[in-house]
Parts: structure tokens; C-alpha cells; sequence
């Protein structure tokens, strides 16, 4: 028998209580770490509903360019609905959404903080953003919320 074998014949075969103790208190400080990032939606929360609010945007655009109409959306400070026609107050109901999107009701913090004249963007056939004497707008339409701003470009309807 080799000196080497000889040498670990009789050795430890498994880990010290103090190796196991280490091993479990960096697990547990990494588990608290993860659960924490987890924890806080908030900030998805405000990202994803942002993004829904632009592409419900985006689909009043397109069914204004699609028709001989001008199509929109009108705004509160935590609800907005689609609409068709200039002076419309009747909601259109939005393809998987209800006639109005409430954001108490989705559970949404998303607050429109700062909207347009009359808490309304219409668009024209050529998907412009106009106003109520369906004359195109002179600016960019700015529509800011808690989570950030939408800006619609004057002219091309462009929302980034």
C-alpha cells in the first residue's frame, strides 16, 4: 500500500457541523436577497400597463387609417375607453378588454397624471393625431402618467 493510501485510510468521511452551518446561512442570506428582487412588482406593474395603454393606442390608429372615420381614445385619471367618431362618448369595446379598461379593476397603480384637451386623442384617417375641429394638431400630444410619458408625434401619429 502506497504511503499516500495509507496516509487517508482512516479520514473524515463527511462534513463538519460547522461546514454544514456555513453552507445553510449563505443559502439562506442568497433565498432573502432573490425573494426580495421578487417581492416588488410595482415597477412591471407600471412597464406592462404603459405599454397595453400604447398599443391600445396604436389600435384606435389603425382603425381610424382602416375607416372613413376618426377613431380614438379618451382618458380619466384611471380609466380610458375607445371610441369612434369626433364627439363620441360611447366606448367601443377594445379586442380582449372590457368597454372600459379601469386600472383599480386590473389591480394597476398606472395613473394619467397630465392628458390632452379634454382627456381625449383622436386620430384621422391618415392615423394623425387631430382635435376636436378634426384639424391636425400643431404639437406632439403628451400624455404623462406615475410611470412615464407617452408622446404622439404631430403630423405622422409615431408613438415610440
Amino acid at each position: 500500500m502506497s504511503a499516500m493510501r495509507r496516509k487517508y485510510k482512516g479520514g473524515s468521511k463527511g462534513f463538519t457541523i460547522i461546514e454544514l452551518v456555513a453552507v445553510l446561512i449563505l443559502l439562506g442570506i442568497m433565498a432573502a436577497l432573490a425573494i426580495a428582487r421578487v417581492g416588488d412588482t410595482s415597477t412591471y406593474d407600471l412597464n406592462s400597463q404603459l405599454e397595453a395603454v400604447k398599443n391600445h393606442l396604436r389600435y384606435a390608429q389603425i382603425r381610424a387609417m382602416n375607416t372613413d372615420t376618426a377613431w380614438g381614445i379618451h382618458f380619466t385619471e384611471s380609466s380610458y375607453y375607445l371610441f369612434e367618431g369626433l364627439g363620441s362618448e360611447t366606448p367601443v369595446v377594445i379586442p380582449g378588454e372590457d368597454a372600459t379598461i379601469d386600472m383599480d379593476a386590473k389591480k394597476s397603480k398606472l395613473r394619467f397624471t397630465s392628458l390632452p384637451a379634454g382627456g381625449r386623442v383622436t386620430f384621422d384617417t391618415f392615423g394623425r393625431p387631430v382635435n376636436a375641429s378634426e384639424d391636425p394638431e400643431t404639437v406632439n400630444i403628451r400624455i404623462s402618467t406615475n410611470g412615464s410619458a407617452i408622446v404622439i408625434t404631430r403630423n405622422t401619429g409615431f408613438i415610440p
